[in-house]
């Protein structure tokens, strides 16, 4: 039995701005991801000083197809999920 699994890259990167006020902080933030990854998270801080500094998760938003084989979909399964790297994960597994 073959089974196909759709992999994404799980590592994460961090993007900082500093603006007057968390509107402007986080349209900043939004013109700095780079076309291909997908932004996760966003945290405003307003320190001392009365400048908000945003702090921003975003991750890489491509997938990729991966194959394995086995005798049954328990065994083809397992090694699906043996092959995904450990700086990805497996989003989904269908039988092909």
């Amino acid at each position: 039995m073959k089974v196909v699994g759709l992999i994404q890259n799980s590592e994460t990167r961090e993007l900082t701005a500093e603006a007057d006020d968390a509107q402007s902080a986080r349209a900043l933030i939004e013109e700095q991801v780079p076309e291909g990854f997908e932004l996760l998270q966003v945290h405003n801080a307003m320190p001392r000083g009365g400048r908000v500094i945003a702090k921003a998760i975003i991750r890489e938003s491509a997938v990729a197809e991966i194959e394995a084989e086995g005798p049954d979909y328990a065994s083809a399964r397992d090694a699906l999920r043996a092959a995904v790297p450990a700086s990805h994960r497996l989003l989904s597994i269908v039988v092909a």
